[in-house]
């Protein structure tokens, strides 16, 4: 190494890096979400079936198919028969339809108009688990992502627990317990009932 290259490196060691900017995207990336290629609704819901526990997940699913039939044409038109056909007999066969509604859900744009429903939506099916700033940090991404979906685009890789939102309940937590508990204690005590 010459003595100029070394010195360059001394006094600014990223000196020998990547002088090109990165990509926006790759701010997203590592973010221990998974890719989903699907568009519209359809990668909506499949984006939501990965990040949120089974029953919340089945909770928004069910209220977004009332809430927002239009988002299903495909699957009330039918379109559900081209996945039998195909031999993916998971998803229906003769005696019972079992077709998820993430695969039911259309893969064209959604209707901006839809955002405001589906956030309301998520919002109730999550408020119990979340703490406020949990619920502000949610309703950020759930906007970029209906975005992503009424452009016509596949959801961003972006993953809710790290993201910081965990789903337990909000409610007394153990530590709360244990201190309301040592504090009675104490109080009573004091008041000479033990």
């Amino acid at each position: 190494m010459s003595t100029r290259l070394t010195r360059a490196a001394a006094v600014m060691p990223h000196a020998m890096g990547s002088t090109r900017p990165s990509r926006p995207a790759a701010g997203f990336r590592g973010l221990g979400a998974i890719a989903v290629s699907d568009t519209g609704m359809r990668g909506f819901l499949k984006w939501a079936q990965a990040e949120y526990p089974a029953a919340i997940y089945q909770q928004i699913a069910n209220a977004i198919q009332h809430g927002v039939p239009q988002a299903f044409s495909g699957y009330m038109l039918g379109g559900w028969r081209k996945f039998n056909r195909l031999g993916l007999g998971r998803l229906s066969d003769s005696t019972t339809p079992t077709v998820d509604t993430a695969d039911a859900a259309n893969s064209t744009a959604i209707d901006p108009s839809w955002a405001n429903t589906i956030s309301q939506i998520i919002g109730t099916a999550t408020g119990a688990y979340l703490s406020v700033e949990q619920q502000q940090n949610q309703q950020a991404i759930i906007n970029t992502q209906l975005q992503a979906a009424a452009n016509g685009k596949a959801p961003l890789p972006i993953s809710l627990s790290s993201s910081g939102i965990t789903f337990g309940a909000t409610g007394i937590t153990a530590g709360t317990l244990l201190v309301v508990g040592i504090l009675g204690f104490f109080g009573l005590k004091a008041l000479k009932v033990i």
